[in-house]
Protein backbone atom coordinates (compact mmCIF):
# COMPACT_ATOMS: atom_id res chain seq x y z
CA UNK A 1 0.00 0.00 0.00
CA UNK A 2 1.35 3.45 -0.92
CA UNK A 3 2.04 6.12 1.65
CA UNK A 4 -1.19 7.81 2.68
CA UNK A 5 -1.87 11.52 2.75
CA UNK A 6 -1.99 12.58 6.41
CA UNK A 7 -3.96 15.74 7.12
CA UNK A 8 -5.37 14.58 10.45
CA UNK A 9 -4.85 11.77 12.94
CA UNK A 10 -7.61 10.26 15.08
CA UNK A 11 -6.62 8.16 18.07
CA UNK A 12 -8.66 5.66 19.99
CA UNK A 13 -8.28 6.36 23.71
CA UNK A 14 -7.94 3.17 25.77
CA UNK A 15 -4.92 1.12 24.76
CA UNK A 16 -3.66 3.80 22.36
CA UNK A 17 -3.38 7.09 24.27
CA UNK A 18 -3.69 5.71 27.79
CA UNK A 19 -2.67 2.31 29.14
CA UNK A 20 -6.08 1.62 30.63
CA UNK A 21 -7.10 -1.69 29.08
CA UNK A 22 -5.51 -4.00 31.65
CA UNK A 23 -6.66 -1.87 34.58
CA UNK A 24 -10.25 -1.65 33.31
CA UNK A 25 -10.30 -5.35 32.45
CA UNK A 26 -9.13 -6.23 35.96
CA UNK A 27 -11.77 -4.03 37.59
CA UNK A 28 -14.58 -5.46 35.46
CA UNK A 29 -13.43 -9.04 35.97
CA UNK A 30 -13.26 -8.66 39.75
CA UNK A 31 -16.68 -7.02 39.85
CA UNK A 32 -18.36 -9.70 37.73
CA UNK A 33 -16.82 -12.45 39.83
CA UNK A 34 -18.29 -10.82 42.94
CA UNK A 35 -21.72 -11.04 41.27
CA UNK A 36 -21.20 -14.79 40.77
CA UNK A 37 -20.05 -14.81 37.14
CA UNK A 38 -17.24 -17.27 36.40
CA UNK A 39 -14.92 -14.78 34.69
CA UNK A 40 -11.19 -14.27 34.31
CA UNK A 41 -9.11 -11.60 32.55
CA UNK A 42 -8.91 -13.59 29.32
CA UNK A 43 -12.67 -14.07 29.10
CA UNK A 44 -13.33 -10.41 29.85
CA UNK A 45 -10.90 -9.28 27.18
CA UNK A 46 -12.23 -11.64 24.54
CA UNK A 47 -15.86 -10.73 25.21
CA UNK A 48 -15.67 -6.98 25.65
CA UNK A 49 -12.45 -5.43 24.30
CA UNK A 50 -13.27 -2.59 21.93
CA UNK A 51 -16.97 -2.74 22.79
CA UNK A 52 -19.17 -0.84 25.22
CA UNK A 53 -20.23 -1.69 28.75
CA UNK A 54 -23.81 -1.93 27.52
CA UNK A 55 -22.77 -5.33 26.14
CA UNK A 56 -22.02 -6.71 29.61
CA UNK A 57 -25.45 -7.42 31.19
CA UNK A 58 -26.90 -9.42 28.27
CA UNK A 59 -23.67 -11.42 27.98
CA UNK A 60 -23.72 -12.29 31.68
CA UNK A 61 -27.38 -13.26 31.41
CA UNK A 62 -26.71 -15.49 28.40
CA UNK A 63 -23.54 -17.11 29.76
CA UNK A 64 -24.35 -17.48 33.45
CA UNK A 65 -28.04 -16.71 33.89
CA UNK A 66 -27.08 -13.84 36.21
CA UNK A 67 -28.87 -10.49 36.14
CA UNK A 68 -26.56 -7.66 37.15
CA UNK A 69 -27.97 -5.13 39.65
CA UNK A 70 -29.26 -1.82 38.36
CA UNK A 71 -26.33 0.09 39.83
CA UNK A 72 -23.59 -2.18 38.46
CA UNK A 73 -22.52 0.33 35.79
CA UNK A 74 -22.06 3.27 38.15
CA UNK A 75 -20.16 0.99 40.53
CA UNK A 76 -17.95 -0.19 37.67
CA UNK A 77 -17.08 3.35 36.64
CA UNK A 78 -16.44 4.36 40.23
CA UNK A 79 -14.01 1.47 40.72
CA UNK A 80 -12.38 2.10 37.35
CA UNK A 81 -11.82 5.80 38.06
CA UNK A 82 -10.19 4.94 41.40
CA UNK A 83 -7.87 2.49 39.62
CA UNK A 84 -7.00 5.11 37.00
CA UNK A 85 -6.27 7.80 39.58
CA UNK A 86 -4.11 5.42 41.60
CA UNK A 87 -2.31 3.37 38.97
CA UNK A 88 -2.52 4.91 35.49
CA UNK A 89 0.80 6.02 33.99
CA UNK A 90 1.64 7.50 30.56
CA UNK A 91 2.87 5.36 27.70
CA UNK A 92 6.61 6.14 27.69
CA UNK A 93 6.81 6.46 23.89
CA UNK A 94 3.60 8.39 23.20
CA UNK A 95 4.77 11.99 23.72
CA UNK A 96 7.13 12.01 20.69
CA UNK A 97 4.20 11.03 18.45
CA UNK A 98 2.03 13.90 19.68
CA UNK A 99 4.97 16.31 19.52
CA UNK A 100 5.69 15.28 15.92
CA UNK A 101 2.13 15.92 14.78
CA UNK A 102 1.92 19.23 16.61
CA UNK A 103 5.23 20.33 15.05
CA UNK A 104 3.87 19.56 11.59
CA UNK A 105 0.55 21.35 12.36
CA UNK A 106 -1.42 18.16 11.80
CA UNK A 107 -4.64 18.23 13.84
CA UNK A 108 -5.37 15.40 16.25
CA UNK A 109 -8.61 14.06 17.68
CA UNK A 110 -9.84 11.25 19.90
CA UNK A 111 -12.56 8.78 18.92
CA UNK A 112 -13.54 6.35 21.67
CA UNK A 113 -16.39 4.06 22.61
CA UNK A 114 -15.91 5.23 26.20
CA UNK A 115 -17.84 8.09 27.83
CA UNK A 116 -16.45 11.59 28.27
CA UNK A 117 -16.15 11.38 32.05
CA UNK A 118 -13.92 8.32 31.72
CA UNK A 119 -11.69 10.11 29.19
CA UNK A 120 -11.61 13.21 31.37
CA UNK A 121 -10.09 11.10 34.15
CA UNK A 122 -7.71 9.01 32.05
CA UNK A 123 -6.44 11.67 29.64
CA UNK A 124 -6.23 14.18 32.47
CA UNK A 125 -4.29 11.78 34.67
CA UNK A 126 -1.53 11.36 32.08
CA UNK A 127 -1.51 15.08 31.19
CA UNK A 128 -2.55 14.99 27.53
CA UNK A 129 -6.22 16.00 27.57
CA UNK A 130 -5.46 19.61 26.69
CA UNK A 131 -3.65 18.56 23.52
CA UNK A 132 -6.99 17.62 21.94
CA UNK A 133 -9.16 20.53 23.04
CA UNK A 134 -12.76 20.09 21.88
CA UNK A 135 -11.80 17.26 19.51
CA UNK A 136 -12.49 14.46 21.99
CA UNK A 137 -15.36 12.35 20.68
CA UNK A 138 -17.28 9.57 22.39
CA UNK A 139 -19.64 6.93 21.05
CA UNK A 140 -22.14 8.61 23.38
CA UNK A 141 -22.06 11.59 20.98
CA UNK A 142 -23.22 9.56 17.97
CA UNK A 143 -25.92 7.09 17.01
CA UNK A 144 -23.77 3.98 16.74
CA UNK A 145 -20.68 2.82 18.62
CA UNK A 146 -17.74 1.02 17.02
CA UNK A 147 -17.53 -1.13 14.91
CA UNK A 148 -19.69 1.48 13.16
CA UNK A 149 -17.64 4.44 11.87
CA UNK A 150 -19.77 7.20 13.42
CA UNK A 151 -17.35 8.37 16.12
CA UNK A 152 -14.45 8.58 13.67
CA UNK A 153 -16.54 10.51 11.17
CA UNK A 154 -17.47 12.97 13.92
CA UNK A 155 -13.82 13.36 14.91
CA UNK A 156 -12.82 14.14 11.32
CA UNK A 157 -15.64 16.68 11.13
CA UNK A 158 -14.40 18.37 14.31
CA UNK A 159 -10.90 18.62 12.81
CA UNK A 160 -12.30 19.98 9.55
CA UNK A 161 -10.47 17.29 7.56
CA UNK A 162 -11.99 14.80 5.09
CA UNK A 163 -11.98 11.35 6.65
CA UNK A 164 -10.16 9.96 3.61
CA UNK A 165 -7.22 12.25 4.46
CA UNK A 166 -7.15 11.00 8.06
CA UNK A 167 -5.26 8.21 9.79
CA UNK A 168 -7.08 6.26 12.49
CA UNK A 169 -5.09 4.45 15.18
CA UNK A 170 -6.92 1.75 17.14
CA UNK A 171 -5.92 -1.30 19.15
CA UNK A 172 -9.11 -3.40 18.98
CA UNK A 173 -10.86 -5.38 16.29
CA UNK A 174 -14.03 -3.28 16.57
CA UNK A 175 -11.99 -0.09 16.41
CA UNK A 176 -10.07 -1.22 13.34
CA UNK A 177 -13.33 -2.20 11.66
CA UNK A 178 -14.71 1.26 12.44
CA UNK A 179 -11.65 2.95 11.01
CA UNK A 180 -11.78 0.93 7.82
CA UNK A 181 -15.53 1.53 7.46
CA UNK A 182 -15.01 5.27 7.86
CA UNK A 183 -12.69 5.45 4.86
CA UNK A 184 -9.62 6.48 6.88
CA UNK A 185 -6.24 4.82 6.56
CA UNK A 186 -6.32 2.55 9.60
CA UNK A 187 -3.39 1.46 11.74
CA UNK A 188 -3.84 -1.47 14.09
CA UNK A 189 -1.71 -0.79 17.18
CA UNK A 190 -0.78 -4.00 18.96
CA UNK A 191 -1.55 -3.78 22.67
CA UNK A 192 -3.40 -6.71 24.26
CA UNK A 193 -5.22 -7.68 21.05
CA UNK A 194 -2.95 -9.89 18.89
CA UNK A 195 -1.62 -8.60 15.59
CA UNK A 196 -3.37 -11.38 13.68
CA UNK A 197 -6.77 -10.25 14.97
CA UNK A 198 -6.11 -6.66 13.88
CA UNK A 199 -5.06 -7.82 10.42
CA UNK A 200 -8.18 -9.98 10.14
CA UNK A 201 -10.26 -6.92 11.06
CA UNK A 202 -8.84 -5.15 8.00
CA UNK A 203 -6.05 -2.91 9.32
CA UNK A 204 -4.18 -1.21 6.46
CA UNK A 205 -0.99 -1.10 8.52
CA UNK A 206 0.23 -2.62 11.79
CA UNK A 207 2.29 -0.86 14.46
CA UNK A 208 3.74 -3.32 16.94
CA UNK A 209 4.21 -0.60 19.58
CA UNK A 210 4.33 3.17 19.95
CA UNK A 211 7.89 3.38 18.62
CA UNK A 212 6.74 1.57 15.49
CA UNK A 213 3.77 3.94 15.25
CA UNK A 214 6.12 6.93 15.47
CA UNK A 215 8.25 5.52 12.64
CA UNK A 216 5.19 5.06 10.40
CA UNK A 217 3.75 8.51 11.02
CA UNK A 218 7.14 10.24 10.80
CA UNK A 219 7.74 8.73 7.39
CA UNK A 220 4.29 9.69 6.14
CA UNK A 221 4.18 13.28 7.40
CA UNK A 222 7.71 14.01 6.19
CA UNK A 223 6.60 13.25 2.65
CA UNK A 224 3.10 14.74 2.78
Amino acid sequence: MSKPVVRGVIFDCDGVLVDTETLACRVLTDQLCEYGCDMDMTKTHDLFIGGTLAMVPPKMKDLFGIALPDDWLSECYQRTFVAFRNDLVPYPDLAPILDLLEARNIPMAVGSNGPHDKMDVSLGKVGIKERFGERICSAHDVENAKPHPDVYLLAAQKMGVPITDCVVVDDSQNGVRAGVASGATTIGLVDITPESYLREAGADFIAKDHKDLYTLLSDWVSSS
